[in-house]
């Protein structure tokens, strides 16, 4: 019985295994492409302003490999080019298309695959955390799935990093080097798009603004029982 369900279990993933690493793989330009339907679909401001993020992001990312590049060049670590690390969508003739790595460059630093996703999600932590507010004012559930967002995203980030120094990509000093500078930059633009498309524009709850206005009652809605 024991041989039956460690056969079954070696069978099992064998199928999924092969299918997250892949996943895995293309992920970055997925989420990029993911949010273009979603903003187009939803006409959302907040969406269009993370999309817009996400470019900067890349964009960034090519000036400071160009940058570090000139002043020393890194190395590749063991499986740079092997296939599993490298993002995007592939052709069977094995042509491979990738926005990471039109818009940025393939570099050991700033890894554009951990730098990318440090800073996306760095980006909606703190855009979260401008509306304390407005999450403390509504009901609890709000509060626990914000709570909940949170951990998830430090569990992604972390199954990322596992996933890339497993496999070779990048070594740790480069994945350290690109998450800290990741969470830097995304935090930097929440403050720009704040600055820019205003503080609706970082809304990415979705979540009704308290703006106090000055000389103005305040109305609240007393409850009905």
């Amino acid at each position: 019985m024991s041989e039956r369900i460690k056969e079954y279990f070696n069978q099992f993933s064998n199928f999924v295994l092969p299918v997250c690493l892949e996943s895995l793989r293309i992920l970055p330009d997925s989420i990029v492409l993911g949010t273009a339907i979603l903003s187009a679909i939803s006409l959302s401001k907040s969406y269009a302003v993370l999309l817009f993020t996400m470019f900067e992001l890349m964009f960034i990312q090519r000036i400071s490999a160009m940058i570090m590049g000139s002043i020393s060049p890194l190395g590749g670590s063991t499986n740079t080019l092997q296939r599993i690390c490298e993002p995007g969508f592939q052709y069977p003739n094995r042509m491979r298309i990738s926005l990471l790595e039109a818009i940025g460059v393939p570099s050991m630093f700033p890894s554009p695959v951990i730098f990318f996703f440090s800073g996306v999600i760095s980006y909606l932590i703190n855009a979260m955390q401008q509306f304390g507010k407005e999450v403390k004012s509504f009901n609890g559930d709000i509060g626990v799935r914000t709570n909940i967002a949170l951990g998830l995203s430090f569990t992604f980030m972390l199954a990322m990093v596992l996933f890339r120094y497993t496999y070779g990509c990048e070594s740790f000093g480069s994945i350290l080097t690109s998450l800290v500078l990741g969470y830097i930059v995304g935090m930097g633009l929440v403050f720009q798009n704040q600055a820019l498309f205003g503080r609706d524009g970082i809304n990415i709850l979705n979540l009704p603004m308290i703006q106090p206005v000055t000389g103005k009652p305040m109305y609240v809605c007393a409850p009905s029982n």
